[in-house]
């Protein structure tokens, strides 16, 4: 049955048309107006510097990086350093500064170069008084000081210092310092520290008897053996056969007789052979009658 279309129906379905024809004509105006044949190259601005210092920043702020999540642990201030080198048994570190505070020294000289230090204490006949440091900070260049005495006042220094006779060179010029002022420079070990760590053991041997040895109750151990031992199983065998015969040479008669005889023992020889002579088979020895 067909279906039946009003009029109004087919205004309707024009006008829908007509609407879509007038788009479909609106876009082709739109195109053909903004269309051109010309080719616009676009530069790409090369990144400044200030662009580029701005980029570390972004990585900063990413939170999924777990090299970000560790903290860097603070400096230990406390550790001391050891220094690999042979001091001279004057060397002193942090411990003995640190009990010497209070009290003052007359510092002789400063070098950069420990052998000239250690040549010249090796030329005093008298080391005992010397002392020297190792010294070194954030403004403070490395440097060895060499110290002479240790007083408890600053006047007893100085009336030291006033008699003290060593054979410095003028440009030298020794002065009274406190100790206090290494507290914050000095951060090794000396050399007491270092010896102590290394301690040395002596040992004792003592003078011990040794037992004595009674040689009555090894022989007896030594003949009880002996005696256990079992006879050789090969000891030597006679056997004898008497064979009597008739004047035709017929048997008439034949007595057997076995004798066991205890042989010495033999040395045996490198391929274990019976030595010659022995024979460790019964010997048959027959005997015949000869008036028979």
């Amino acid at each position: 049955m067909a279906a039946l279309h009003t009029p109004w129906q087919k205004i309707q379905h024009y006008f829908w048309l007509v609407c879509g024809v007038c788009c479909l004509f609106a876009a082709l105006v739109f195109w053909a107006v903004t269309d051109s044949d010309d080719v616009v190259e676009i530069e790409k601005k090369p990144e400044t510097e200030v662009q580029l210092q701005i980029q570390p920043e972004k990585v900063a702020t990413m939170t999924h990086l777990g090299a970000l999540f560790q903290e860097v642990k603070p400096l230990d201030l406390n550790t001391r350093t050891v220094v690999n080198a042979s001091h001279e048994p004057e060397f002193r570190g942090t411990k003995f500064v640190n009990e010497a505070k209070n009290q003052h020294a007359i510092e002789l000289f400063r070098v950069t170069n420990e052998a000239i230090l250690k040549s010249f204490l090796k030329k005093q006949s008298d080391r005992k008084p010397f002392i020297y440091l190792r010294i070194s900070g954030e403004n403070q260049p490395e440097q060895y000081v060499l110290l002479y005495g240790q007083y408890k006042t600053a006047a007893q220094a100085n009336q030291a210092l006033s008699t003290l006779k060593l054979n410095l060179p003028a440009s030298v010029k020794p002065e009274v310092v406190a100790m206090q002022q290494y507290v914050s420079l000095v951060n090794n070990l000396g050399s007491e520290e270092l010896a102590s760590n290394q301690k040395l053991y002596e040992i004792r041997l003592k003078n011990v008897p040794l037992p004595k040895v009674d040689e009555s109750v090894r022989l007896r151990q030594q003949q009880t053996q002996t005696e256990s031992k079992p006879r050789s199983s090969d000891a030597a065998t006679t056997s004898t056969t008497i064979v009597r015969r008739d004047s035709s040479g017929n048997v008439v008669d034949v007595q057997k007789s076995e004798s066991a005889v205890e042989g010495t023992p033999q040395p045996q020889n490198n391929n274990n052979r019976p030595a010659q002579g022995s024979n460790p088979h019964p010997q048959n020895n027959e005997i015949s009658d000869p008036f028979n």
